[in-house]
């Protein structure tokens, strides 16, 4: 009886399985699917600083988002991973006018930082923003500014 119990369980559980495949309800083809049409945002946030060693200023943020209100609120459609090693950040939107925000720190001891223009010493940190068009098929260029 329990030989006979488990093949039937065995057998009810491929028919389940068999029937949960099936391929017909799958789209053969991408008819009337369209790639929405984006442009090119090129960062190139390069730093540079007259005062302090380039090796002890490190990019900590970079952000875009669809208007200013919403890079204060931190509500961003795109946020790089920024690194000490990459200069060049690219994001792919939709044509239209963007907000971005970029942020970088100084990582001197003592109080180097703050002569450097950076607020509250050694991991103080300074921020910029700019608003850009983004155009279909083009490549847009910014290149973040720190005072």
């Amino acid at each position: 009886m329990k030989k006979i119990s488990r093949w039937l369980l065995a057998l009810s559980l491929v028919v389940v399985g068999l029937q949960s495949c099936e391929t017909d309800s799958l789209p053969t083809t991408p008819e009337g699917i369209e790639a929405e049409p984006v442009g090119t945002l090129r960062v190139w946030f390069k730093i540079s600083h007259p005062w302090l060693p380039l090796d002890r200023i490190v990019r900590t943020g970079l952000h875009v988002a669809k208007d200013g209100m919403e890079i204060y609120k931190g509500y961003y459609l795109q946020s790089a991973n920024v690194t000490d090693f990459q200069e060049n950040y690219f994001f792919y939107l939709a044509p239209g006018n963007y907000y971005y925000e970029a942020s970088i720190a100084c990582i001197c001891g003592g109080d180097s930082c703050s002569a450097g223009g950076f607020p509250g010493n050694q991991f103080g940190s300074k921020h910029t923003m700019g608003r850009f068009t983004i155009e279909k098929d083009q490549v847009t260029t910014i290149i973040p500014t720190f005072q």
